[in-house]
């Protein structure tokens, strides 16, 4: 009730405008009003690069407030904190909803009303969408193939008189994750319990920095490699028969390929690869949704151009997660990436890689085969974001978690290496290499 009073609060001013048309263009006269309040919100938060950010969007139709916000935020560090930053996702999106209303009011057509607030229920409609509980906005045909197979998980749900199939499959949906898959009853409920489980342990770990925001968030598991290629083709995110996963920023879902998960887990005898997918997958997922506000550009992320690192980083860091009834172990690198390390890096000719070159790439160049292999990548950038969060957690954990958020706020140049983490990466790349050597 607090919140949302304060919320009400914030928004007083923009619900009178709301009475008589709320500008939503940017160039209609009073529209950079509300993105001012915004940042002035974030500055008395210390979320100075956010500040700083709205102002400058501010800066043609408002030059002397953005100017005198600008100024009042330099060289201050940002106090990245769940709280605040949750509280302004809230708000940015409450002014795109009244924004949104507006231009629906104004008679603009319904994309338009969707690119500034994608949970407006009238323009979903009006586009022929109807929402379903735990999985969001669907065409037509979908809701009514997916709506009678929902199941909840609280309470325990009894096992249907019938066998799933990918046009009638589990809905499982849970309060944190719904699952939709075709795998048989028990490894369904199975990993639809565990994913809820593995929510509660991401919070617990980064919950401090990433707020936990409301879904859905839908996970995708195809029983079959086959089916997997044609679901993910008909999204227009083509895969092949060896992809195991993939987080869709801009569905807000999670793609898997069981069939893959367990060849690849057989191959390297692990323990539950199917387990270590989803949670790699449901990591982006998490962290995506907990930093950047509802209707995001997901492109904006694929045109970054340095530290695209990080967001393998976090989402190998759960790869090993297990699991039991009562508890759960969160160990500090699963496997696959403890072989790379020990094959490549510990071998009679092993070499550490650099990590200046690897921290340089951005989206792109992160995910090419240079100057160092995937495998080797995805193994550095986990233990360097282990290293750093749990090893020298006193001294690394916050900037290492600063520099997450501003490369989800696409913003990552504003500071080098020793500004944000206090030392020179050299320094910082020797005390990690006679750790990762041990």
């Amino acid at each position: 009730m607090r919140r949302a009073a304060a919320l009400l609060l914030f928004l007083f001013p923009w619900v009178l405008a709301a009475q008589q048309g709320v500008p939503w263009h940017e160039g209609m006269a009073g529209y950079h009003d509300a993105t001012l309040e915004l940042a002035r919100f974030c500055r008395d938060k210390s979320l100075f690069s956010e500040c700083r950010r709205l102002a400058r969007a501010a800066q043609k139709a408002a030059p002397g407030p953005a100017a005198e916000l600008v100024a009042a935020c330099e060289g201050k560090p940002d106090n990245y904190v769940a709280a605040s930053w949750g509280e302004y996702l809230d708000k940015a999106e409450a002014l795109g909803a009244m924004r949104a209303a507006a231009a629906e009011q104004a008679g603009q057509p319904p994309e338009t009303v969707l690119a500034l607030d994608p949970a407006h229920k009238g323009a979903r409609e009006r586009c022929g969408q109807l929402w379903l509980d735990g999985v969001g906005w669907l065409e037509r045909a979908e809701h009514e193939r997916l709506a009678p197979c929902v199941l909840k998980l609280e309470p325990a749900p009894q096992k249907p008189e019938r066998d799933a199939t990918w046009l009638a499959p589990w809905v499982l949906q849970g309060p944190h994750f719904t699952l939709v898959t075709d795998l048989p009853w028990a490894r369904a409920l199975k990993y639809a319990k565990l994913l809820q489980r593995f929510q509660g342990v991401f919070a617990a770990t980064l919950g401090d920095v990433i707020p936990s925001r409301a879904g859905p968030h839908v996970v995708w598991c195809c029983k079959e490699a086959a089916t997997f290629v044609k679901f993910s083709a008909d999204l227009g995110f083509p895969l092949g028969e060896t992809n195991a996963g993939l987080h869709v920023g801009a569905l807000g879902a999670v793609l898997i390929n069981a069939q893959r998960c367990d060849e690849v887990g057989k191959l390297n005898r692990a323990k539950d690869n199917l387990a270590r997918t989803l949670y790699h997958e449901c990591t982006h997922r998490l962290v995506e949704s907990g930093l950047r506000p509802r209707g995001a550009s997901p492109w904006e992320l694929a045109m970054t151009s340095e530290h695209a690192w990080i967001v393998e980083a976090m989402a190998v860091v759960f790869e090993g997660l297990e699991i039991s009834d009562k508890s759960h172990t969160l160990k500090g690198l699963e496997a696959q990436r403890t072989y790379t390390i020990q094959k490549f890096w510990k071998g009679e000719k092993g070499a550490v890689p650099e990590l200046a070159p690897v921290l340089a790439q951005g989206h792109a160049g992160f995910a090419t085969e240079q100057p160092i292999s995937s495998a080797q990548k995805y193994a550095l950038a986990g233990s360097v974001a282990w290293f750093c969060l749990f090893v020298k957690k006193d001294t690394l954990r916050k900037p290492l978690l600063a520099l997450l958020v501003d490369y989800y706020r696409c913003d990552t140049g504003q500071a080098d290496f020793k500004t944000r983490f206090g030392l020179e990466l050299a320094a910082l790349e020797k005390d990690w290499k006679a750790w990762v050597l041990k």
